[in-house]
């Protein structure tokens, strides 16, 4: 079974994936006529909606030279079926402690206080912010997870973190020192946002569409910062490594 991975050189995470492939013992061809497999990068298209993304490979011209048989995984691709190893379970919670990690770093470079002893709160309650949640705790700090259900309250305080309704944030961001915002859609509004104290950071690493207006925060100078690919920035081999994984798993699923 020969592999064609794409993005390499626009993420760092797809040339992890072509190695930790051929670790295994598969073979990873350059040649898209010899491809059994094509593993795409999570958005196909770059933003021209002509390249592969973060390359200067032409999308269509390498698919055109894919053999019909070939399986395509990726999370999403113009003209082909494809097998999602975003929504694969085991990539789900890898994806989730890469970006989790990813957050903290980002989180240990802006803040001025250590995470030992500093309030956080942890917005979402999906496998981002339930393992943010978990290492923020070991590392000491004292944690507060907001959620829109009574099952992801519950959730965080089996877990050992204060737990909150999301439309109640406003009451206790005041006392946060460190905000992480997982959630892909609008949670914390002008009154939210005002409420950030000046020595405090917000941190959103939500996939897609914020969780509040950044251009809303600058005009009232919260101190925020934005994760972007933080798998790819900060763990590739890792996050590499679990989507080569996810790959075999759907690849075989689907004999």
């Amino acid at each position: 079974m020969k592999f064609l991975v794409l993005g390499i050189g626009g993420d760092a995470r797809y040339g992890y994936v072509a190695k930790a492939l051929e670790d295994d013992g598969y073979t990873v061809t350059k040649d898209p006529s010899e491809a059994d497999v094509v593993v795409l990068p999570f958005n196909a298209l770059d933003n021209d909606g002509i390249h592969v993304w973060g390359t200067n490979e032409v999308y269509a011209e390498i698919m055109a030279k894919v053999p019909a048989h070939a399986k395509v995984c990726g999370a999403m691709a113009p003209d082909r079926e494809v097998l999602n190893y975003l929504e694969e379970p085991g990539m789900k919670y890898f994806n989730g402690i890469c970006t989790a990690e990813g957050a903290l770093t980002l989180a240990m470079q802006h803040s001025k206080k250590t995470i030992w002893n500093s309030n956080c709160l942890v917005l979402g309650n999906g496998h981002i912010g339930n393992y943010l949640s978990q290492i923020l705790r070991g590392m000491g700090a004292h944690v507060t997870q907001a959620s829109r259900s009574v099952e992801g309250m519950s959730h965080s305080l089996a877990y050992g973190n204060k737990s909150i309704h999301i439309g109640d944030i406003k009451n206790v961001i005041p006392e946060q020192d460190i905000i992480f915002n997982s959630i892909p859609a609008l949670v914390m509004g002008e009154e939210e946002l005002k409420a950030v104290r000046k020595d405090a950071v917000l941190v959103e690493i939500a996939a897609g569409r914020h969780g509040f207006d950044l251009e809303l925060a600058k005009q009232l100078e919260v101190p925020f910062v934005v994760g972007v690919k933080l798998p790819g920035n900060f763990s590739p081999d890792t996050a590499g490594r679990a989507i080569a994984e996810s790959v075999l798993r759907l690849i075989g699923e689907a004999k």
